[in-house]
């Protein structure tokens, strides 16, 4: 069956699933987003270089899949996908997304890890619902405070980027358990950060640190912290090495 034809079954049937993957598709064809009834697109693995404005007219995706393809940019008519749960853009050649990805507010999971992001909009910190977002090797060279506005976030994946600070904002983050921040140039980690109740993992390896906050020993669920390849001329404060049921790798 033909692209089109697959397509126009789907209509006749209102699907609510569409897998469009390794079809090396190099254009969306505009039937495609007449398919108003769909919950679910996977598009992986193809030729795409961009998504046309009509993707916003698919207005009860919840799930939408990009990975592997070659997109360069985002619409602003995604931020029109306000029922997207499930956002997975990995492995393609962003460089920034726009400002109306704020309006994604029923979003759980992001996975944008693997492009070229150089900047992240503010408006991320809408992401209210957000439990699981990877920006790992990317180019980021700072994430905006809003981040910590994200109560519900676990697992955040920050690792090889281009980062000589984090916000102390991050300390707001009341639900994270995970935080990978591997492969920076971090200078400090802020002291806020003990403020991190649900802290698990903390994961610190190959940047610039000198030491850590004696802060880090308040987070009551902290089990690993790791910093191997740091500097780390200061050492581990003894408040840390002492504090029950942490292993810290350096």
């Amino acid at each position: 069956m033909n692209l089109l034809d697959v397509i126009a079954k789907a209509k006749a049937e209102k699907a609510t699933s569409l897998d469009l993957s390794q079809k090396n598709l190099r254009l969306l064809p505009p039937e495609l987003f007449e398919l108003d009834s769909l919950e679910e697109l996977i598009l992986d693995r193809n030729l795409l270089v961009e998504l046309p404005d009509d993707i916003g007219n698919l207005k009860n995706l919840k799930k939408l899949s990009v990975s592997e393809n070659d997109l360069m940019d985002l619409p602003e008519t995604i931020g029109e996908l306000t029922k997207l749960e499930h956002l997975y853009l990995g492995y393609n050649s962003l460089s920034e997304l726009p400002d109306s990805v704020g309006n994604l507010k029923n979003l759980q999971t992001v996975n944008i890890a693997k492009n070229q992001l150089l900047d992240l909009t503010n408006e991320v910190g809408k992401w209210a619902n957000v439990t699981k977002l990877s920006l790992h090797d990317n180019m980021l060279s700072e994430i905006p405070a809003t981040l910590g506005k994200l109560k519900k976030l676990k697992k955040l994946y920050l690792d090889n980027n281009d980062l000589t600070s984090i916000p102390s904002a991050l300390g707001h983050l009341e639900s994270l358990e995970v935080l990978m921040v591997s492969g920076n140039s971090l200078g400090a980690i802020p002291s806020e950060f003990g403020e991190l109740k649900n802290l698990k993992e903390l994961v610190l390896d190959a940047n610039q640190l000198a030491t850590l906050p004696e802060s880090l020993a308040e987070c009551d669920k902290l089990e690993t912290i790791s910093v191997i390849e740091n500097p780390m001329e200061g050492g581990v404060p003894r408040v840390l090495l002492d504090k029950k049921g942490l292993k810290i790798d350096q």
